[in-house]
C-alpha cells in the first residue's frame, strides 16, 4: 500500500535554527496549518502543495538530518514517513497544539515545540499536555516581538521546569535581540539558549527553499 502526504517543498540547506544550527539538512515542509499565526513566515504553506508518495519524498532525502516542517507538519499522518526515515535524524518543527506523545515511539524523532506567544495571538491553543511531555532530547521553543512575550515564556519555563533544552529568539524585526539577551541576564536564565534565524542572515529574509 503507498502512502502519500502533501509536501510543499523539499530542499536542502543549513538548520538555521536550534540544536543542530548551522548543520546541513534536508527540509520537508509539508502544507496545511491549524493556526494563524500574526508573525508566520511560511503562510505560503497553508495552501500550496502537492500529493507525493512517501517513497518519493524519502528519495529527495540528501542527509542524515531531516527537518519536518510546515505549516503544521502533524496536521497530516507522518506516520508512514517516519518509519521511512529509520536511520536519519528526524526533527519535527510543530506549533504545540497538536499532540506529539503519539511520536515517541521512533527513537530516530524529536522535537522541536513552540509555545505560542501572546502576540502571536495563537496562545490560547496551545495543547498544555505537550509541554509536560517533552523528553530530554527534545527542544522547548519561544518566539519573542515584546516584552510581554518575554515575560510570558518565562512564566511557561518556570511553570514545566522543562527537561528539554530551551531556545528563545526574536520575532524578525519586532523586537532588539539584544533585549533578550538583556532578559536573560536580568533573570539569569542560564538553561536558555537564544538565538538568531542563521538563514534570513545569510540569504534574503523572504527568500524560499534556503
Amino acid at each position: 500500500m503507498k502512502y502519500s502526504l502533501c509536501v510543499n517543498e523539499i530542499f536542502d540547506s543549513i538548520d538555521g535554527e536550534g540544536k543542530k544550527a548551522g548543520q546541513l539538512a534536508t527540509f520537508i515542509r509539508l502544507c496545511g496549518c491549524n493556526l494563524r499565526c500574526s508573525y508566520c513566515d511560511t503562510t505560503y504553506a497553508f495552501t500550496e502543495g502537492k500529493d507525493m508518495d512517501v517513497d518519493d519524498i524519502v528519495r529527495q532525502v540528501s542527509y542524515p538530518n531531516v527537518t519536518l516542517t510546515g505549516g503544521e507538519p502533524l496536521c497530516q499522518d507522518v506516520h508512514a514517513l517516519l518509519a521511512a526515515l529509520k536511520g536519519h535524524s528526524v526533527n519535527i518543527e510543530t506549533n504545540g497544539s497538536v499532540d506529539i506523545e503519539p511520536y515517541f515511539k521512533y527513537d530516530h524523532v524529536w522535537f522541536t515545540v513552540d509555545y505560542k506567544s501572546l502576540s502571536s495571538d495563537m496562545a490560547g491553543r496551545m495543547l498544555e499536555e505537550n509541554f509536560e511531555k517533552l523528553r530530554p532530547q527534545d527542544v522547548l521553543k519561544f518566539v519573542v516581538g515584546d516584552e510581554a512575550d518575554l515575560n510570558q515564556a518565562l512564566a511557561v519555563y518556570e511553570r514545566y521546569q522543562p527537561k528539554c533544552a530551551v531556545y528563545v529568539g526574536a520575532v524578525f524585526g519586532e523586537i532588539e535581540p539584544s533585549r533578550i539577551v538583556d532578559f536573560m541576564k536580568e533573570h539569569e536564565l542560564t538553561d536558555w539558549h537564544f538565538q538568531i534565524q542563521l538563514h534570513k542572515i545569510i540569504w534574503d529574509p523572504q527568500l524560499r527553499g534556503v
